[in-house]
């Protein structure tokens, strides 16, 4: 059954999707809702409870709604799920959850067709939003099916307590490898190892960090600067650190992001003065298993009890609009984001794609631009501070 909406389509209901309908709503208009979950933010659900934002709470609050003083600088997930909730009960937007999209479509009116479960829905506009952290990426190293120690995705990871007393790998120096690593050196894991592919560049967690990185992603520098910067920044935070086997960062933010697809860099959280101090030590990079052993670059190998790869994840949008041409590889990100709309997919928008460090303050200024396209420019003046970013 088709039914003609008359009104934007959002497909998810996490920050990026509830950000644009609160946008919406305030220029006028009744977004619809789809989400394939029985709630909202679900993906959060799903991360380690310990999880800490990077962003700074002044530059992460949703349009409409700020973040709590009392979650400190820094929220916690179960802070942020909680925001989240308060979010949702006072946008009061029309969510329909345990809906599956499963293809979207150009229409031959010149909008769109979103088929799922509801049915065919026809709309001038639709909001993709389903999240960057879709999907678990794993790498096809050989041996890994035949490997007979434990081996999760950090996705999997909850608390360190089933690890006290074990000698355990962790795959990958991004923000969740770090944490996950600290957090089980804490707790009493025997031996805990981390091992760096690329070493990216670390920077210590403070206002300062975030400011500088929400100044470079938008600030429109050459990327020459933004890469020398943060290599001097880098070192200049740390020195050298190549004692302790982290090696110095060869590439800057932009390059870095250029090569690997994704975010090229992390806040550190404990890593380096666990390193220094023994807690947490670095090997080279994984290169496959065998059935008792991780192997690594190099020709040598470990036999770590468990393995966490913190390697990432993935938009995993291919089936819902990878035959739109509207994606780029690697990773199946978007090709434009915000307001900006593909020249063969007019009216279709991305929001929440972005790469990080800082992604819920580039939701809220997303969310305000998609909604002064869609409602058109008279939205501002309709609205007018009610949707203002911080």
């Amino acid at each position: 059954m088709t039914h003609n909406i008359d009104r934007p389509i959002i497909i998810g209901a996490g920050p990026g999707g509830l950000s644009v309908a609160w946008t919406l709503k305030e220029a006028g208009l009744n977004p619809l809702v789809l989400d394939r979950e029985a709630i909202a933010c679900s993906s959060w659900h799903s991360y380690y409870p310990s999880l800490r934002m990077n962003s700074w709470r002044r530059l992460s609050h949703l349009p409409g709604m700020r973040l709590s003083a009392e979650y400190g600088p820094w929220p916690m997930r179960n802070d942020f799920l909680r925001y989240m909730r308060e979010y949702a009960e006072k946008l009061d937007a029309d969510i329909r959850f345990e809906t599956e999209v499963h293809r979207v479509d150009r229409d031959d009116g010149g909008g769109w067709v979103v088929r799922s479960s509801l049915g065919d829905l026809r709309s001038r506009h639709v909001v993709m939003a389903t999240g960057l952290h879709r999907r678990e990426f794993v790498p096809d190293w050989p041996g890994l099916a035949e490997f007979a120690g434990e081996f999760l995705h950090a996705r999997s990871y909850e608390v360190a307590d089933p690890y006290v007393g074990k000698d355990v790998l962790v795959i990958g120096c991004g923000p969740t490898g770090i944490d996950i690593a600290i957090e089980l050196a804490r707790a009493g894991a025997s031996r805990v190892r981390m091992s760096i592919r690329h070493m990216p560049l670390l920077f210590k967690l403070s206002p300062t960090t975030s400011l500088l990185s929400q100044a470079t992603k938008h600030g429109n520098l050459p990327d020459w600067l933004i890469d020398r910067t943060s290599l001097a920044m880098h070192r200049w935070q740390w020195g050298d650190l190549s004692p302790y086997g982290l090696a110095a960062p060869t590439e800057g933010t932009r390059a870095g992001m250029a090569r690997s697809g994704h975010a090229y860099g992390s806040i550190d959280r404990g890593l380096v003065p666990a390193v220094r101090a023994g807690s947490v030590e670095i090997v080279p990079s994984v290169i496959g298993f065998d059935r008792k052993s991780v192997l690594l670059e190099g020709g040598t190998s470990i036999k770590p009890e468990v393995v966490v790869a913190a390697t990432g994840q993935r938009p995993d949008m291919e089936r819902l609009v990878g035959h739109l041409d509207v994606l780029s590889q690697p990773g199946g990100r978007p090709r434009v984001h915000g307001d900006r709309t593909h020249p063969r997919a007019p009216g279709l928008y991305f929001q929440g794609y972005r790469l990080p460090p800082g992604q819920l303050p580039d939701m809220a200024r997303d969310a305000q631009a998609i909604a002064y396209r869609i409602a058109g420019g008279s939205v501002l003046a309709r609205v007018g501070t009610r949707l203002r970013l911080w």
